[in-house]
């Protein structure tokens, strides 16, 4: 068991897949649209091997669904984007914008939108307030460029909700992740980072019961990588952790040892590395018993286990 003063790390990354509930699946769908309408691509998932962690995806996504139902604060252009999301041709978007555009122009609806939003639509309701609206051509790719304005205003506002309610991230360390001076495609995979950070937190939370005090911190390290990096689920955060926190989680036999030992400083430091395992490195070594350890030699008493020799390294000695 290792020192309770040390540390340890987690490897995590984010894990997309078919396995999604409504909540989590309708978020995933929405960025998949939006990457559609952009690229005419779309990003499917892999089943294979996924069933025998349905239960920890499942529990998740429950709890994601519960942080990502309706905020008290969704503006008028939020409320449009669940309404048009689901829009079956360009046609029918043509005829939505045009219906809210004239509704708007004539007076018949007072819709409020949040200040600072950066949609095409939320300017121009926010310039009817003052009498005149800018006349927009809803020809071309304009309409399209609509909706996928008013969905990436109303996902990131859900994300930042959610960073700053559990008091892991400040407005200004989401900044970059928020603003609306870059084009399209960057405001989505800008998108896609805040997702993964919320389903690394989430994951750490409901399945490993992580309380704020870690969540904190490796909120920060998924923030400064997403910083400088584009977004990729393949890519696994080494979150620190004091080995008191995941004591819990320790088996009684590990199937698998490492110890690291270093002494002396400067060009006269040495590295040395053991690592043993319970499965031998080949075969015949199940025979002769060569480069064993057995833990009955320090627990007296129990049901002997063998531990192979593994990996030997030292800095100061190079095999060939």
């Amino acid at each position: 068991m290792p020192i309770l003063g040390t540390s340890q790390t987690i490897p995590c990354c984010p894990a997309t897949g078919t396995l999604k509930k409504e909540g989590i699946r309708d978020r995933g769908e929405n960025q998949k649209d939006l990457k559609k309408k952009l690229d005419g691509s779309c990003v499917s998932g892999n089943r294979n091997g996924m069933e025998k962690i349905k239960c920890d995806t499942e529990a998740v996504d429950s709890s994601i669904k519960s942080i990502f139902s309706e905020r008290g604060d969704v503006d008028f252009a939020e409320q449009l984007w669940c309404k048009m999301k689901c829009v079956s041709s360009y046609q029918e978007l043509i005829a939505c914008f045009t219906l809210v555009l004239e509704s708007r122009e004539c007076g018949e609806i007072q819709p409020w939108i949040h200040h600072g939003s950066g949609s095409l639509l939320s300017k121009l309701i926010q310039q009817s307030y003052h009498g005149k609206m800018e006349a927009v051509s809803l020809t071309g790719i304009t309409p399209v460029q609509m909706l996928l304005e008013i969905g990436l205003d109303k996902m990131k506002k859900d994300y930042v909700s959610f960073f700053i309610g559990q008091e892991l991230a400040t407005l200004t360390s989401l900044d970059c992740f928020i603003s609306t001076s870059v084009d399209l495609q960057e405001q989505v995979h800008c998108v896609q980072k805040l997702h993964h950070m919320l389903e690394i937190m989430v994951s750490c939370t409901v399945l490993l019961q992580f309380k704020h005090e870690s969540l904190f911190p490796w909120t920060q390290i998924c923030i400064k990588y997403y910083r400088e990096n584009p977004p990729d689920e393949k890519h696994v955060f080494q979150l620190p952790v004091s080995s008191a926190l995941v004591k819990k989680f320790y088996p009684d036999h590990p199937e698998v040892w490492k110890v690291d030992i270093s002494s002396g400083h400067g060009p006269k430091e040495v590295k040395t590395t053991w690592q043993v395992s319970t499965n031998p490195p080949v075969e015949h070594m199940m025979s002769n018993n060569t480069g064993l350890l057995s833990d009955s030699t320090v627990n007296a008493g129990i049901e002997e286990k063998m531990y192979f020799i593994t990996v030997v390294k030292c800095s100061q000695v190079h095999f060939r």
